[in-house]
């Protein structure tokens, strides 16, 4: 149903995929996906090279790869799950937050599987659901960690030569943004997917952030603590907050903030795993016992205006420790085009 393989070895597999607009209901706004449909029994020709091929061939910010059954019809109502694997231009993801949400909208309101309450991805599962008007909600697997390091504190320890030169030419020439690049906490929202949080004091601070400020931050060895938590990917995340308000009826704080996340010369219109990031550290920083909720808009200056939603819960600890309970990540999709792609 989802794919065809020819009897002949020579002919290719044909699989079916899906672009979306992720955190968005209008199309070519939000954040552009592919969603890559691959039926059980094709899984083996699937490898993990085959996939970052066919990534690449996208050339999206993230691809998805949702395995199926091979008759959703017959089959489906039997299994609550289904597995993606997320897939960057260059490697694979543990999570990422817009590519969850625009496949829990192609699997529970365009393909209508509202049997399917799971997605299983590399971080662990997410829960995920339908909410009003289209949108829907996945409650994002986490374990969340503020690094003890700064950039500035990298910057400041290091002696003359290629990394301290590499971190001076990737810092904004603007003096507050540079400043705040340097101080902003370091931020896994899981193992693997970590964000610089740079916090700026205006919209017009924010629209100075330049693409052609790259930095690799994989040559910056000592930003991340050691052991378990080093390496994977890592990126800026640049935000200003609009407008702070609690709710009376349930003493909740709500937060709006405009984002940007621009590294490696690349913006991208929406980022669901910087979002979910960002709203973790206030939570705990904050200490939003009651919880929060957050309002997200990103991708403005690209033209790509993408509208997301993140609710968090707070647990205090023994040692006073305020910790994340439960992420939630919101949002809605809108199918742009479908085709088959041969593999």
């Amino acid at each position: 149903m989802m794919a065809s393989s020819s009897s002949s070895s020579s002919q290719p597999i044909t699989l079916t995929y899906l672009t979306v607009d992720v955190f968005t209901s209008t199309r070519y706004l939000g954040n552009p996906l592919a969603v890559v449909l691959i039926p059980a029994s094709l899984r083996r020709h699937l490898t993990q090279d085959v996939k970052q091929l066919i990534a690449r061939e996208f050339n999206f910010s993230e691809t998805v790869f949702l395995h199926t059954l091979d008759d959703e019809a017959r089959d489906g109502l039997t299994s609550t799950s289904r597995e993606i694997d997320i897939f960057t231009i260059e490697e694979e993801l543990p999570f990422a937050g817009h590519p969850t949400v625009g496949t829990a909208y192609l699997v529970l309101n365009h393909f209508g599987w509202k049997h399917v309450d799971t997605l299983v991805t590399k971080a662990g599962p997410i829960t995920i659901r339908p909410t009003s008007e289209g949108r829907v909600k996945a409650t994002i697997p986490h374990a969340v960690r503020v690094h003890r390091q700064t950039l500035g504190g990298v910057l400041n320890g290091q002696k003359e030569g290629e990394v301290k030169d590499m971190i001076n030419a990737a810092l904004s020439n603007d003096p507050e943004i540079r400043e705040a690049e340097l101080n902003g906490p370091v931020v896994s929202i899981v193992r693997g997917m970590t964000f610089l949080l740079v916090k700026l004091p205006s919209l017009e601070h924010l629209a100075k952030v330049s693409t052609a400020k790259r930095l690799d931050f994989s040559k910056v060895e000592e930003l991340l603590d050691k052991g378990e938590w080093e390496g994977g990917f890592v990126s800026r995340y640049y935000y200003v907050a609009t407008e702070e308000r609690k709710d009376e009826e349930s003493g909740r704080k709500e937060y709006k903030f405009r984002t940007r996340m621009v590294e490696l010369g690349f913006e991208d219109p929406a980022t669901g795993s910087a979002a979910c990031t960002l709203a973790s550290y206030l939570t705990v920083s904050g200490r939003e016992m009651g919880g929060a909720r957050f309002e997200l808009t990103q991708g403005v200056e690209m033209g790509r205006q993408s509208e997301i939603e993140v609710e968090t819960t707070a647990v205090e600890g023994e040692n006073g420790e305020v910790k994340v309970k439960d992420l939630y990540l919101g949002g809605t999709a809108v199918v742009v085009t479908k085709g088959s792609i041969y593999v």
